[in-house]
């Protein structure tokens, strides 16, 4: 079996090589950035270390002095929000996160599955949908980016001193970039042979 994989490995041309490799990376990065509330923090006090982190569905505190007293404050949950720039956030957001999924799922098959190697149509639309998706994920980046300010959530203490954005939307625009470059790669599998070579 392990044979098998490496062979078939070996045996894609270097445009789906570095396809997957790119999407492998972006399902890393996609995935914590998907799941985790550190999109953004708003500093309500003037030590500036405890903070509220917001990410795609989840609100939470955290604290960034360990030496500091702090009391935990619940998570909030975002879906169902009141506030239309955050629900289209949401929804690029998932979009993308779908489409990276769905895009890594297909270029497993090409690479490993004997009937869906060298499908060039299939590799098309695969680009098509992961092109899609990193759209769909610069369209959140940059709606959260502009949005994310300090007329944002005047609820946690009544004023913010600052707001920054964080890692979860560093790691987003990574996982964009790859997405790209992978469906640009993808784009170009015909050139290379079509998705995996045959072997005879």
């Amino acid at each position: 079996m392990g044979l098998y994989l490496v062979g078939s490995f070996k045996g894609a041309n270097i445009f789906t090589k570095l396809a997957f490799i790119f999407l492998l990376c972006a399902m890393l990065f996609g995935w914590v950035a998907y799941c985790t509330n550190n999109w953004g923090r708003s500093f309500p006090s003037d030590t500036n270390s405890v903070y509220k982190g917001f990410g795609i569905w989840r609100n939470g505190a955290g604290n960034q002095d360990p030496d500091t007293q702090f009391t935990p404050i619940n998570l909030e949950a975002n879906d169902g929000w009141l506030l239309e720039w955050y629900g289209a956030f949401q929804a690029f957001a998932t979009f993308g996160f779908i489409c990276l999924n769905v895009g890594f799922f297909l270029v497993v098959l090409f690479m490993f599955v004997t009937p869906c190697k060298s499908n060039a149509d299939l590799s098309f639309w695969n680009a098509i949908n992961t092109i899609f998706g990193s759209i769909c994920w610069l369209v959140a980046i940059i709606l959260f980016g502009v949005r994310f300010d300090e007329k944002f959530d005047e609820r946690f203490s009544g004023r913010t001193r600052e707001r920054t954005l964080h890692y979860s939307f560093g790691l987003a625009i990574i996982t964009f970039a790859l997405q790209l470059a992978a469906g640009i790669l993808l784009l170009l599998t015909k050139r290379g042979g079509g998705a995996v070579q045959s072997s005879k």
